[in-house]
């Protein structure tokens, strides 16, 4: 078997040492020319893994000069930021007809609203789209940590393709047979991340804490009951687990952007980085989202609110908590 993943980034790169462990023959695709040559003739990525030696059968690729040694794979694997997805998968979609494609992006489309998978499936016409998610933080995963992940597969035909290219020692997975609903718990925790990051910059102690993150995830999963077609997607790696790694663990940017907006008061775009652009463009998609789906999402009105007006962030933590209800329906 011959993978390819596409994204020479922090993620990408970890999903190819993670895939590497299959004896297949993997190329990792990017567009950074120094990262590229220490790759091939190092073993390493300077850039985002310095310290991490790659296998062996991991070959980098330039995806600009090379796109159609994508034809030779039989699994392809999307890890680039959603922003770029689109752009991306029509740019090759003429190398990716008929191919198993996963797609690792955690993010929403907007102004579509569409998943990762379905902007592939847009561009590609490819029907053949799974997707993976999880509680997985890349500096680990590429460590050989043990790590848990879930993949959304909905076509049998490839299924045992894509479980023999994940079956790391390493990781442990689960399955859903819906792949959006598994990417939509990817963009959910991450803005109930921020939440977390904000209240934990105004309200101290271990009750609040463990408390507002139930809470959390009491609205994830009323999200996901009304919106996806898998009744246990909500106690699977890619959402229950991944939304405690992403809000408790302090190397999570959304967590830290959540952070700095709640004990700072500072304002999304005075930090530069392209995880607060997409946790930005997330938070207000997914309001758009669950507003289609009728159902109520206080705590992502809350991330939203603070968003826009970042100073207020101590005053809408108040709010929110006077709000809470005494005695939960669910």
């Amino acid at each position: 078997m011959k993978i390819s993943i596409i994204g020479a980034g922090s993620f990408g790169t970890a999903i190819a040492q993670t895939v590497s462990y299959c004896d297949s023959d993997i190329f990792l695709f990017g567009r950074n020319d120094e990262a590229l040559k220490s790759i091939n003739k190092y073993h390493i990525n300077p850039r985002y893994h310095p310290l991490a030696t790659l296998n062996t059968n991991i070959k980098a690729l330039d995806l600009t000069r090379d796109p159609h040694l994508l034809q030779e794979s039989d699994l392809i694997i999307f890890s680039i930021p959603s922003g770029a997805t689109r752009e991306v998968a029509r740019t090759i979609s003429d190398y990716l007809h008929g191919k198993t494609i996963v797609s690792a992006a955690k993010g929403i489309d907007c102004p579509s609203l569409r998943t990762m998978s379905q902007v592939i499936t847009d561009e590609t016409s490819d029907v053949m789209v799974s997707s993976f998610s999880g509680a997985t933080f890349a500096d680990e995963l590429i460590q050989g940590a043990f790590s848990c992940a879930t993949l959304g597969i909905n076509a049998d035909t490839n299924k045992k393709m894509i479980l023999d290219a994940f079956s790391a020692p390493n990781l442990s997975l689960d399955i859903s047979n819906d792949v959006e609903g598994v990417e939509m718990c990817g963009v959910l925790k991450n803005v109930y991340a921020i939440a977390v990051g904000i209240f934990d910059s105004v309200v101290t102690g271990d009750n609040q804490h463990y408390g507002f993150l139930s809470l959390c995830f009491k609205e994830m999963a009323h999200i996901l009951h009304k919106a996806s077609s898998d009744p246990y997607l909500s106690y699977k790696f890619c959402a229950h687990g991944d939304l405690h790694l992403t809000a408790n663990v302090d190397k999570s940017r959304n967590r830290i952007l959540g952070f700095l907006i709640g004990k700072l008061g500072v304002a999304p775009q005075e930090v530069q980085s392209k995880i607060v652009v997409e946790g930005v463009k997330s938070a207000r998609a997914l309001k758009k989202r669950t507003e289609q789906l009728g159902v109520d999402t206080p705590i992502i009105s809350f991330v939203n609110a603070c968003l826009d007006s970042p100073t207020r962030a101590r005053e809408y933590v108040a709010n929110l908590l006077e709000a809470l209800p005494h005695t939960s329906k669910c």
